[in-house]
């Protein structure tokens, strides 16, 4: 990736420790403009930690976190609020509110804001709906009533709502079908290319990320050990990278 592209997101000499476990050690990151970034590394390193970081839910022990060159966690909250409609966020199991219909859950922070009346919001949800491939019809229906992969559509819809630059994506096609985790693949990468987004995406799914990712950041050893496009890991010399990328 070119690295004179502006960097969306950073983390400096971050190090997360709880109690005596050290989970980051040390460790750097960045995120280029325009880039879809893959965070991969083996169960319990910190992939997910990381990802909560830079979204603002937990703080490291030690080290910055920034956001379009800002330090989230160094924010006025007003100021903290402006950089967060500047991101969206899909979490692994769509986090959707499960007493809210589809149309309420991607409703729910353009309500938040406060600034468009109800005409306006609806037509900005059923954009939104449309964008991720669903129908007006989806609207009314709850939660409970969506299979997984519109489970999926519904909550990056959602994140989409305050028009991003930046999406962060927790497992976007775990527990999907093969073909439906193939139809979310190319849905991202539409809305990417459609809407100039950045993306960093946490998964553990070689075929995500092989079909998505422009870059790969490795997390072992409490380090990013390897940041660098699919093609090159193959020169990584380390334990983790080898094992797992070596079928690819």
């Amino acid at each position: 990736m070119n690295s004179t592209l502006p960097v969306v997101c950073e983390a400096c000499k971050v190090w997360t420790q709880y109690g005596n476990i050290v989970i980051h050690r040390n460790l750097d990151l960045q995120a280029y403009q325009g880039e879809i970034l893959a965070l991969v590394g083996g169960s319990g390193c910190g992939k997910t930690t990381l990802l909560r970081h830079f979204i603002g839910l937990t703080r490291p022990s030690h080290g910055e976190i920034l956001l379009f060159g800002e330090n989230l966690n160094g924010l006025v909250r007003d100021d903290q609020r402006l950089i967060r409609n500047r991101f969206g966020v899909l979490f692994q199991h769509g986090a959707l509110f499960s007493a809210l219909s589809v149309f309420d859950n991607i409703a729910f922070p353009l309500r938040e804001l406060r600034q468009f009346d109800e005409d306006t919001i609806r037509r900005l949800v059923m954009h939104k709906l449309a964008l991720v491939e669903l129908e007006p019809k989806h609207a009314p229906l709850l939660p409970s009533q969506l299979s997984g992969g519109m489970i999926k559509r519904v909550g990056l819809a959602r994140a989409l709502a305050l028009e991003p630059e930046l999406l962060l994506l927790d497992e976007p096609t775990a527990g999907l079908e093969p073909d439906r985790s193939e139809n979310f693949v190319r849905l991202i990468k539409n809305l990417r290319n459609t809407l100039g987004l950045s993306v960093v995406f946490v998964t553990h799914d070689l075929d995500t990320l092989v079909s998505l990712s422009d870059r790969v950041a490795v997390l072992a050893d409490q380090h990013i050990v390897a940041s660098c496009p699919l093609n090159e890991l193959g020169g990584i010399d380390h334990p983790f990278v080898s094992n797992f990328f070596q079928g690819v």
